[in-house]
């Protein structure tokens, strides 16, 4: 009797393991799924900007933001620094599987494999969803009514012109404000990266006001503890969908700082294209109503039409230098020298292959290249202003 109960209790739990296996199989088809999803909303942009990016992934944004922003630390970080041991005890764990169940070894290389596949194909169901299907919104461009049309060297030497001349009226403000350093270095009031974002949220409402997509609550930013290490990567600023958070390299120059939380939330309202989310801290920054991200969005902005200038016409690009301050330079200076240090590791490049490739995935052909691509968002802004006066 004893003997036929243990056979009844072994085929039973048989039975729940192989029901667990093909369970787990069937979730290997979230991949088809999730590509499928991605081709329907990139051909219909309208049904992505109502359904998913003004819908699902808004009020998941809003819900799960408002749980891990109560964490005092960045819940991503500590999630790729548990990685690590989490993998080699699982490892372990595996191989001493393997040793147990020799017997049946192809039968457990067979289920493991399904078990990394299945938990592989629902990371990148969540990611789709709740990320990369907002690569297919509409363009800000589009939402903005801003017209991009090609534009002359000229004209982009006129909008450097005019950025430079902003950034230098703000930097003398600054001074006379008391931040800078014995350097004369630019130096944020504010240390907190949680305490610089409530600025950033208010800039966010303002922007709501105009346009709907913005028009629910934001979240505070993150400082990521181990920066230094952050910077081999290249990162100044990292947005994390799983987890909601937009994470702040605090080893960062600090005119970059403010720029780059609006730049990192931009992501969190669902903008997830560079150049876009580029573009839109710059418009945060410039109507905060705060010198210091003034300052901070206006050298974004002269930063990247300065590089679309120098790759056109290097010899402008070196006379719109004769337009930046003594201050302006030593910020600049300041941060190249910080970067130095981190110049051509391999952590750096792989970094920066592996975002490539990710940015190209999703539609932004010209890769990290695609940055630049702010400027015409920048010419379309304020050529606009113009015309409107």
């Amino acid at each position: 009797m004893m003997r036929r109960k243990r056979r009844s209790y072994f085929s039973r739990r048989r039975r729940r393991n192989d029901l667990l296996f093909y369970k787990r199989i069937l979730w290997v088809f979230l991949i088809p799924l999730s590509l499928g999803l991605n081709y329907l909303t990139e051909k219909n942009p309208g049904i992505t900007e109502r359904i998913f990016s003004g819908g699902i992934y808004k009020y998941y944004a809003i819900g799960l933001g408002f749980l891990t922003e109560k964490l005092p630390f960045s819940l991503m970080e500590m999630g790729i620094i548990l990685a690590v041991p989490v993998f080699l005890i699982l490892i372990v764990l595996w191989v001493r599987h393997l040793f147990y169940e020799w017997d049946r070894i192809g039968e457990v290389l067979q289920k493991s494999f399904w078990n990394v596949a299945a938990a592989g194909s629902i990371l990148f169901f969540w990611l789709t969803l709740m990320c990369n299907v907002n690569y297919n919104r509409y363009t800000f461009a589009e939402i903005s009514g801003l017209t991009i049309q090609p534009s002359s060297t000229e004209e982009l030497y006129q909008l450097c012109l005019t950025l430079a001349e902003e950034a230098v009226q703000l930097r003398e403000q600054l001074v006379l404000e008391g931040l800078e350093d014995e350097e004369g270095v630019f130096t944020l009031k504010e240390d907190s990266i949680r305490e610089l974002s409530k600025t950033a949220a208010a800039g966010y409402r303002k922007l709501g006001e105009q346009y709907q997509q913005f028009a629910y609550p934001t979240i505070r930013t993150k400082s990521i503890f181990f920066s230094h290490q952050m910077s081999y990567t290249n990162l100044v600023g990292v947005y994390c969908p799983f987890t909601m958070e937009a994470n702040i390299n605090q080893e960062s120059a600090d005119y970059s700082v403010p720029s780059t939380i609006c730049h990192e939330l931009a992501h969190y309202y669902g903008f997830m294209r560079e150049d876009e989310a580029n573009f839109i801290g710059y418009l945060v920054c410039k109507n905060a109503g705060n010198l210091e991200y003034e300052y901070s969005g206006t050298m974004l902005a002269l930063i990247h039409a300065g590089n679309q200038l120098a790759a056109v016409d290097m010899e402008r690009y070196t006379e719109l230098w004769l337009y930046y301050s003594d201050g302006i330079i030593a910020d600049l200076r300041k941060n190249s020298e910080y970067w130095e240090e981190f110049k051509d590791n391999k952590v750096m490049e792989v970094s920066q292959t592996v975002n490539d490739s990710y940015l190209k995935a999703n539609h932004q052909t010209d890769g990290i290249q695609s940055y630049g691509r702010m400027v015409d968002l920048l010419l379309a802004y304020y050529r606009e202003g113009r015309e409107a006066e």
